[in-house]
């Protein structure tokens, strides 16, 4: 191939990488002799004018670019209707591929170099005003001279979301800065000085700095480090300098106002052993912000290096149980207990005050549980006896009477499950077939109404007898199905077994559709329309969401059905179905029931809540199986 522009003539000798769209090869400049790196748009993109334009935005960033810590882009040049862009070619690995190596151990040294140039070629690149936002391992080269080579400048922000999960040992999302990966704009330096945070504190401690689910996708695991605060490394047993642990902590603030201002500023940080204040990284920059300023010396005493030297030496068992802690804690918990820094004179004064009220509360509660547990307590029993030859049973507003369920028959047939869209999420590939038995599946989301034939403690008014059923458990909904089924002369699907719910796809009671009936239903099963939501392309015409439903769900019904008669597959409410959650694999064989064990249950369709592309036919999301909101609901099917 030639570059008609220069007249230069490449000959490829290898491919190196294949992505959705792209491919990398290694060629040979037949001018020079030396190797090069050609980008190229994939043979079904070459006339895709958003390939074509990425490509020139990488180039043209690259070409700005001139550090010896940079991978050099040379040019871009056109070719039978392909474009390729022409980098360096490095001698070396990247630095992905060395992590993934298990014999290879990184020292303390090495990191800390590493770290310092990352820095260094990243203060450059701002100086330019070209930032990176996908500073990752896979895009960091290590040459045979033991430095860096970064790569990747100009991509699209969000290029995270068509990378393979299964190609790297940590995905590309987890380095990504919160403010980019929630795409509030406009980003500026400081989305930088987070990945290298993450990047430096894997390279000093050997993991990232947060307890991840790997059953999660990576998504969905990036969604909860953003609850979490950094774990210190002396709590791991990695023993790196308290105030190095502060350095990466303050570059890692999920606040950018609260990490450093820029890649020179930590720099110097880092090569000047400064000893700044610890603070959370979930912490608020509005919650420190009317406190004592901080100051070498500000430091709270839970954070001091005498509370950590006593952990240095933990057990496995310890360990995890440290994890789970760390795990746990949600964005709510955080917000509720953001740090405040005081001097010692403030601090004491606090807990004087804090003394006071807590002797006041006591009192309070002594008279509550006085007055309204013990007394009320007595009243209650007196007026039980009084009545005890009277019976008045619980009565709703609208008395509901058994009726069967309707449902639509669904032909079973092969499909494919999953996608690979441009705007498809990473757990979402790679596709793969199954084959759908044929079902029964009810035309509508389960209603207030149906939920009361089964329930009829249950309040229920005239008006919300067509309301999709919410605010109900997982656990809940399988119960709901069982005496259905017992209602309905049916034999129960389900059944626990060691404290875990084992279904009988054979039983010819009610049940929830697997996660593949779900969408096979959704895509109008053997009709398998190439819609974006169930039953058409315009989303306003067979959904409520965020944009039409007012802020609440609708009866159901109201909006288009597909072509099997089903209603709001798409919006109202989202919808439980059996499966575990876990992100697809190519390595693993797809079952028909789903994944054996799991921590959350899936949730498909999008709600009245939800933003359009949660309610595409093919977007997964989850739930722990105790949750209860107002948005979730469920329909039920039948086995044939």
């Amino acid at each position: 191939m030639n570059d008609t522009t220069n007249g230069i003539a490449y000959t490829i000798v290898q491919t190196l990488h294949r992505s959705r769209k792209y491919w990398v090869y290694k060629a040979r400049d037949n001018n020079t002799g030396k190797f090069v790196i050609l980008k190229a748009n994939d043979i079904q993109w070459r006339n895709d004018p958003t390939c074509i334009q990425a490509l020139r935005e990488e180039s043209e960033a690259g070409l700005k670019l001139n550090h010896p810590y940079i991978r050099k882009t040379i040019g871009l040049f056109e070719d039978d209707g392909a474009y390729y862009l022409v980098s360096e070619f490095i001698e070396g690995e990247t630095l992905d591929a060395i992590l993934a190596q298990n014999h290879f151990k990184i020292s303390y040294e090495l990191a800390h170099k590493w770290t310092l140039q990352l820095l260094e070629a990243i203060n450059y690149a701002h100086q330019c005003g070209i930032l990176h936002l996908n500073l990752n391992p896979a895009n960091i080269f290590i040459n045979n001279s033991q430095d860096i080579k970064i790569s990747g400048f100009g991509k699209d922000p969000q290029s995270w979301k068509y990378a393979n999960p299964e190609e790297s040992k940590y995905h590309p999302i987890l380095f990504t800065a919160p403010e980019v990966f929630l795409e509030r704009k406009p980003y500026d330096f400081r989305a930088d000085i987070y990945s290298i945070g993450a990047i430096a504190y894997l390279l000093f401690c050997g993991q990232l700095p947060w307890s991840l689910d790997p059953p999660l996708s990576p998504s969905a695991q990036k969604s909860k480090t953003l609850e979490q605060i950094v774990i210190n490394p002396n709590l791991l047993g990695k023993l790196i300098p308290e105030r190095l642990f502060k350095i990466l902590n303050k570059a890692l603030m999920i606040d950018l106002q609260l990490r450093f201002n820029n890649a020179e500023e930590m720099h110097s940080a880092i090569i000047s052993e400064l000893d700044i204040p610890y603070i959370p990284s979930t912490t608020k920059a509005e919650a420190i912000s009317t406190q004592t300023t901080l100051t070498k010396e500000t430091i709270l005493p839970s954070q001091s290096e005498s509370s950590y030297s006593k952990k240095q030496h933990l057990s496995e068992s310890d360990l995890s149980e440290k994890e789970k802690n760390v795990k746990s804690s949600s964005k709510k918990d955080n917000q509720e207990q953001q740090i405040v820094i005081t001097t010692d004179h403030s601090l004491t004064k606090m807990q004087k005050t804090l003394k006071i009220i807590g002797i006041i509360s006591a009192g309070i509660l002594i008279y509550i549980i006085v007055k309204y547990v013990i007394i009320k307590g007595i009243q209650n029993s007196i007026k039980a006896k009084q009545e005890s030859s009277v019976v008045t049973p619980y009565v709703t507003e609208g008395t509901v009477r058994n009726q069967l369920l309707e449902l639509n028959a669904v032909e079973g047939d092969s499909t494919i499950i999953g996608s690979m869209e441009p705007d498809a999420d990473p757990d979402e590939f790679p596709p793969h077939t199954v084959f759908i038995p044929s079902f029964y599946i009810s035309p509508y989301e389960i209603t207030m109404e149906q939920w009361a034939m089964v329930f009829p403690g249950s309040t229920l008014k005239d008006e919300e007898r067509d309301l999709p059923v919410t605010n109900v458990s997982f656990d809940e909904v399988i119960q709901f199905c069982n005496e259905k089924s017992l209602l309905d002369g049916l034999q129960p699907c389900y059944e626990y077994v060691d404290n875990y719910i084992v279904c009988d796809f054979q039983a010819s009671g009610y049940r929830l559709p697997t996660e593949a009936e779900w969408e096979f239903a959704a895509k109008e099963g053997k009709y398998e329309t190439p819609y974006t939501y169930s039953g058409s392309n315009n989303i306003d015409q067979v959904a409520w969401y965020i944009e039409n439903s007012g802020g609440h769900s609708h009866p159901v019904g109201e909006k288009k059905y597909n072509k099997l008669k089903l209603f709001d597959m798409s919006g109202n409410v989202s919808e439980w179905v059996w499966d575990w959650y876990a992100p697809y694999s190519a390595n693993v064989p797809f079952s028909f029931t789903g994944p054996e064990s799991g921590t959350d249950k899936v949730i498909r369709g999008g709600s009245w809540k939800d933003p359009a592309r949660e309610a595409r036919i093919t977007n997964r999301a989850y739930a722990k199986p105790y949750s209860k909101t107002n948005y979730i609901g469920f329909r039920v099917v039948r086995s044939k």
